[in-house]
């Protein structure tokens, strides 16, 4: 297995590094660790060369700038060797290799996937350079609606020993949920965690037509016995995959906008991590309810693509 890990020495970064020992990863990887230093606004070699020697303001300015960038190097070397040493602790054998460089975070972290073809990249929900909040930060939102490759949002939690983990997979019987269901199904997990299918179907609610819609007053709303067996039809050969590789997985039927839905019953379940797939059709486009999961959960969250296969 290939792991990208981008790390910036936040809080969030280190939250997201730790929480790796949660993914159920192998005991054998080839990592790729890159922090970036950001620049906005960097002098070019070519413009410093054609300066005019007499102006010493911009000389001066062009020097100090220069300074800076290699204390940042230099730091952010310092912050990459700390995180490896940590990371090495808690998984020995993996052939871990770090970089360090300056630029537009987001960019060169695409960058890097493309050339590296990992299996999962791991970023945190936010950085150093994001305000506190919840949702995602600019690179990290920038890095899921934009890679070919599984991501993996972490906000991983110490509260929950690693073989008592809750693992919710969002499931639809489209081609990329079953890619979800396979990741979980390659994983190397410790210990015996729960496993769940969340479906989320269309609630069936009576209402009076208008410029606003209304609820039917004592007509009832709720799920019929045909879409129960419906859903567990659609889930069995979820259930299936899982089940040949050992694991136990039980389905979660609720109603509404999955958006919503996903977040809120993963949340209410207490899940560790949630999967879903990138989106409900044939591309590696962005889906609006992976995006949403990703954003607004309060685990950590892993986006699947085709390209997962270990």
């Amino acid at each position: 297995m290939k792991v990208l890990i981008a790390y910036d020495g936040s809080g969030y970064s280190h939250t997201a590094l730790h929480d790796l020992r949660r993914a159920g990863l192998p005991d054998k990887a080839d990592v790729l660790m890159i922090s970036v230093s950001e620049v906005w606004l960097s002098p070019q070699t070519e413009q410093t060369s054609s300066l005019d020697r007499s102006d010493t303001d911009t000389l001066e300015y062009f020097q100090m700038h220069s300074q800076q960038m290699d204390r940042n190097f230099i730091e952010t070397k310092e912050i990459l060797i700390e995180a490896e040493d940590e990371l090495q602790k808690h998984f020995p054998n993996w052939n871990i290799k770090s970089e360090s460089m300056a630029g537009s975070p987001a960019q060169i972290i695409l960058q890097k996937s493309a050339a590296f073809a990992p299996n999962l990249i791991v970023v945190g929900p936010r950085g150093l350079s994001s305000e506190r909040g919840p949702g995602l930060g600019s690179v990290s939102q920038n890095v899921l609606a934009y890679s070919r490759f599984p991501v993996r949002i972490g906000r991983g939690s110490s509260e929950t020993d690693v073989d008592e983990l809750k693992i919710a997979i969002c499931f639809d019987g489209s081609a990329c949920s079953l890619e979800a269901v396979k990741t979980v199904m390659l994983r190397d997990w410790q210990g015996r965690p729960e496993f769940r299918l969340f479906v989320v179907t269309d609630p069936f609610i009576a209402l009076i037509p208008g410029r606003v819609f209304q609820v039917i007053p004592g007509v009832p709303e709720g799920r019929t016995k045909g879409e129960d067996k419906w859903v567990k039809d659609l889930a069995e050969p979820a259930l299936r995959l899982l089940g040949n590789s050992g694991l136990t997985a039980t389905v979660h039927i609720c109603s509404g906008n999955p958006r919503i839905m996903l977040v809120n019953e993963s949340k209410e379940w207490k899940a560790d991590a949630v999967f879903v797939g990138v989106n409900s059709r044939q591309s590696h486009s962005l889906g609006c309810v992976a995006a949403a999961v990703a954003a607004r959960a309060s685990c950590s969250v892993e986006v699947i693509s085709k390209t997962t296969n270990l």
